[in-house]
């Protein structure tokens, strides 16, 4: 009966088992280290437990970072960073909510920084202090740029590896941040929206990039634009076998042993296999991938959608949150639920990516408006809401 209300939480750890991060006891005394790109713009790089890849622009209007990395690191980041500069630190963008990118943000915004991430922060349940509700904040929601240091950063919010993923371009200086979406040390890209998520993500991040571009994604070694292509093929590559395994019957677990996989697995990890890429983990990402095909939804316009869109609410007088992005449609409960609605009719939606038959069925008034929706998993009904704001 109350299953549904960890889904949520499955799915975040599930996503953060994707993300490399490992143990500060891998290493006796994990150090920050760098990579200068010019001489205005340097790549700090965790590891080790210490968090993702950091980068910090340096110029006289003070010091821009891109993510904070881990929770505890926080200040070790500072010290790094006035190994370089004793400019201020004036402004923070994280590439998406997970600790090992905003960790650090407290301790930064003690010394004086101001943290900016998409509003869309407010679906990600369970998303943790440390993010929002900063001291100093800015929030935006699809765009907006931000000119310091004789540059401009633009930042693009994506829904791929998280649904607060921003990408980051520095346009003088030609630097692309891809944060999880894409890395030089684990992979695939799944995303929370399976395919979809993968072409949008790719479709920016090439659409900025150019054979000089320097890319930074979240973890490990600096990459460039053919990385890019590769990475994205690979990706494609990993689906196509999966789901096509999948069709002839395969177990995650059957799969997850394959040649095939091995051998994709050891080009996203830099031709190794990592200690902390468990077989565990290893079959939850490719039961996520399985879970991640949409198998022809029905299509429906913008106009055709909105008609879903308010708040519906339980008879314990909590909520659930219906809301459009373009033609797609997405709910929300607090602490509870965030989904991409896959329609199958005009009453039935399935959850996208859930895996027990999530599904939304509605019902209609006279002038074939919907006003009441139903939660089932596996069959069993799991609670009703009737439409309150209309």
């Amino acid at each position: 009966m109350i299953q549904y209300f960890y889904k949520i939480a499955i799915v975040w750890l599930i996503a953060l088992s994707f993300s490399p991060l490992s143990n500060a006891a891998d290493s006796p005394s994990p150090k920050i280290t760098f990579t200068k790109v010019n001489e205005q713009f340097w790549v700090l790089h965790g590891g080790n437990g210490l968090g993702a890849n950091v980068g910090m622009s340096v110029g006289e209007d003070g010091i821009l970072l891109v993510d904070a990395m881990n929770i505890n690191s926080g200040q070790l980041l500072i010290d790094a960073i006035r190994t370089i500069s004793d400019k201020p630190i004036k402004f923070v963008i994280n590439t998406h909510q997970h600790r090992d990118h905003r960790g650090g943000n407290e301790a930064l915004v003690k010394a004086g920084a101001t943290i900016v991430y998409p509003d869309y922060l407010k679906y990600a349940s369970g998303s943790s202090t440390r993010y929002q509700g900063a001291e100093r904040e800015i929030q935006f929601s699809n765009q907006m740029s931000i000119k310091f240091n004789g540059d401009i950063f633009d930042l693009y919010h994506i829904k791929s590896h998280t649904w607060n993923d921003v990408i980051v371009k520095a346009r003088k200086q030609n630097i692309l941040f891809t944060g999880d979406n894409h890395a030089t040390s684990w992979g695939p890209n799944i995303g929370v929206r399976g395919k979809r998520s993968v072409k949008d993500v790719f479709d920016l991040s090439l659409s900025l990039s150019d054979d000089k571009t320097v890319v930074v994604p979240g973890h490990t070694k600096l990459a460039d634009k053919n990385h890019l292509i590769a990475y994205e093929s690979k990706v494609q590559e990993w689906f196509s076998y999966v789901l096509s395994q999948t069709q002839q019957g395969k177990s995650a677990e059957q799969i997850a042993k394959s040649s095939k996989v091995t051998a994709l697995m050891k080009w996203f990890h830099g031709g190794e296999h990592p200690s902390w890429l468990t077989e565990e983990r290893l079959i939850a990402r490719v039961g996520y991938t399985q879970f991640a095909v949409e198998n022809n939804p029905l299509p429906l316009t913008e106009q055709q959608i909105l008609p879903y869109t308010g708040f519906y609410q339980l008879e314990d007088g909590s909520v659930v949150e219906l809301f459009n992005d373009g033609d797609e449609l997405y709910a929300f409960k607090a602490e509870t639920l965030t989904a991409f609605l896959l329609p199958r009719s005009k009453s039935h939606f399935d959850f996208s990516g859930w895996n027990e038959k999530e599904r939304f069925d509605f019902e209609f008034d006279k002038h074939n408006k919907p006003v009441k929706l139903t939660f089932s998993v596996n069959g069993k009904v799991e609670f009703t809401a009737t439409k309150v704001n209309d």
